[in-house]
C-alpha cells in the first residue's frame, strides 16, 4: 500500500472545523478559560503553518503570520483578564 503524503479530505475538513470550533468558543468564553482556548488554537495554527511553510506562496505568509501574532495577543489579554471578564 502506498503512502500519500497529503492527508484525505475528510482529515482536513475535520481539522478546520476542530480549530474554528476552538477560536469561536475562545472568542465567547470570558476569562482565562476563553484565553486558553485561544491560546490552543494559536499552539494549532503555529505548528500548521509550520508544516505547510515551505509550499506556502510567499504572498500569503504576512497574512498568516498576522493573524497568529492577533490571535496570541487576544489570548494573553483574555488570560490577564483585561477582555471578555
Amino acid at each position: 500500500m502506498r503512502m500519500t503524503p497529503v492527508p484525505p479530505r475528510l482529515v482536513i475538513l475535520l481539522a478546520a472545523l476542530g480549530t474554528g470550533a476552538l477560536f469561536v468558543a475562545g472568542l465567547f468564553v470570558a476569562g482565562p478559560l476563553g484565553g486558553g482556548l485561544l491560546a490552543v488554537t494559536d499552539v494549532i495554527l503555529v505548528g500548521l503553518t509550520t508544516w505547510a511553510w515551505g509550499s506556502l506562496k510567499p504572498q500569503t505568509r504576512p497574512v498568516r503570520i498576522i493573524v497568529i501574532v492577533a490571535i496570541a495577543v487576544l489570548a494573553v489579554l483574555k488570560l490577564a483578564g483585561v477582555v471578555g471578564s
